[in-house]
């Protein structure tokens, strides 16, 4: 092994233990000397990587973030090969497989969450022929199949199942978040230091909350400005950059949803999103007490209680409150 192979080890040993215990004892209480213990490596080799426990934090919550977006990614790149599987023929059929695969963390960070809930069949049907999260919502689809309706469209035209691979999508993700949260401890200790910004000096916290998911933004340590574009807009602040990330792309996905038509008369984009958010970051926050929140069947309900007010049923009639089998 080279010595820069060592050292990314090293680097990522330290995060993986930073996280358990951030998770376990707060960032408070968690000393550097417990994180070298627990790493199983020298003072000096934590010093060569991270200067203060501040900047491990920043370490940990930059994991956390990739990990996140693993997991957005996951089922959009699911989504990806579906519409080339089932409207061309060919595709990619490990793309989201392999990404949610990142979201698995060490057997010490796992915690125990009730079994899933069965999973239905008939969700392909459902996700194909949708535009990426973003796009721009008075553009038409160039990849969506023909009799799908266009952007705008009143929710009872066009063929539902051709118009419900965001709304779909979404469902599938939560459950994804939701898992990942329950076993991945980057991941949920990342969440945990948004919610601990209050225990940290101003001068401490790298990650600041930017406009509409596309964040976060900020400075690091080392007066390095972290994250990406800002584009204009603004979406409710919920709290650190990683919940920001979650709740603008929630936003940004029922946007596009709402544009082609598929959500029920009188419910706006903005409402809806407002109430997923609240909902997640919900079970997100209780799941750090008790991992009962983090099992599948609490956001199971939730998507069974709401999608009837959320959509027409015709299109509720093709959506899978527990997730679709690429969602399991």
């Amino acid at each position: 092994m080279t010595r820069q192979e060592r050292a990314v080890r090293t680097r990522e040993a330290l995060i993986e233990a930073a996280a358990q215990l951030f998770d376990r004892d707060g960032y408070e209480v968690t000393s550097l000397a417990a994180v070298t213990a627990k790493a199983q490596v020298s003072a000096g080799a934590l010093y060569f990587h991270f200067a203060t426990k501040a900047d491990l934090a920043d370490a940990v919550t930059h994991a956390a973030l990739s990990r996140l977006r693993r997991i957005i990614d996951a089922r959009t790149a699911t989504r990806t090969d579906d519409h080339h599987h089932h409207g061309h023929g060919h595709g990619d059929e490990g793309g989201g497989a392999g990404a949610v695969a990142h979201t698995d963390g060490s057997a010490e960070g796992e915690r125990v969450a009730a079994p899933g809930s069965p999973a239905s069949d008939a969700a392909s049907g459902a996700v194909s022929g949708s535009p990426a999260p973003g796009a721009p919502s008075g553009s038409p689809t160039s990849g969506a199949p023909s009799g799908s309706s266009a952007p705008g469209a009143g929710a009872g035209g066009g063929r539902g199942p051709d118009r419900v691979g965001e709304l779909q999508q979404l469902i599938d993700t939560t459950h994804l978040f939701v898992r990942g949260l329950s076993r991945d401890v980057v991941l949920r200790a990342g969440f945990g230091l948004d919610g601990a910004w209050g225990e940290r000096p101003v001068g401490e916290r790298a990650v600041e909350q930017g406009p509409v998911g596309r964040g976060p933004v900020g400075r690091g340590a080392a007066g390095r400005r972290v994250g990406g574009e800002r584009p204009s807009g603004r979406w409710p602040h919920v709290g650190g950059g990683l919940r920001g990330v979650w709740s603008g792309w929630v936003h940004e996905v029922l946007t596009v949803a709402g544009a082609r038509g598929v959500l029920a008369s009188g419910v706006s984009a903005g409402d809806a999103a407002v109430v997923v958010v609240a909902a997640t970051v919900g079970f997100e926050v209780l799941g750090a007490q008790d991992p009962v929140w983090l099992a599948p069947d609490p956001l199971t309900g939730f998507w069974t209680l709401v999608l009837p007010a959320l959509v027409p049923p015709p299109i509720r009639s093709v959506l899978q409150a527990g997730g679709s089998t690429t969602a399991h």
